[in-house]
């Protein structure tokens, strides 16, 4: 019985990749996040290092744009990060097509970004959004990263 709940509970993890939270401003989170390298939270990151992940969402309504966000967070503290500019455009980085997008579509999103930090052996939480047209949210979430140097 043990054994089939362990099962049960660790079936998600390997099925839809890496368990995410949701954003504060209630946004829909993805379908599925998985991280080159990371299969639990938190995801080991070198200061040099690549972020790599693709993940898969859902559009909750109709964009001509998507821009594409990456906040760090120390505790609730916003640590300054902006992607690298030709990244915010988010189109440009969904597999195999670009916008305009439509309701109800299922969309897959590449992100490979350089990790850089003043210094390493800290967590810290990203928070990745894609934002249509009209500054809506099309998806939001939040994971943990170990920053090492």
């Amino acid at each position: 019985m043990l054994k089939s709940a362990l099962l049960v509970v660790l079936l998600p993890a390997v099925v839809f990749g890496l368990a995410v939270r949701p954003c504060a401003n209630n946004a829909p989170t993805p379908v599925e996040v998985r991280v080159v390298g990371c299969t639990e939270e938190p995801c080991v990151i070198p200061i040099g290092g690549m972020v790599d992940m693709d993940l898969d969402f859902l559009a909750a309504r109709t964009s001509s744009s998507v821009a594409a966000t990456l906040d760090i967070f120390l505790g609730n503290f916003r640590v300054p990060y902006d992607l690298p500019v030709e990244q915010r455009d988010a189109c440009n980085f969904f597999n195999n097509r670009g916008c305009p997008i439509e309701q109800g579509e299922m969309i897959n999103y590449h992100l490979s970004t350089p990790a850089s930090a003043p210094f390493g052996g800290i967590t810290v939480d990203l928070q990745l959004q894609l934002t249509g047209d009209n500054g809506q949210p099309l998806i939001c979430f939040r994971s943990s990263a170990r920053i090492m140097a």
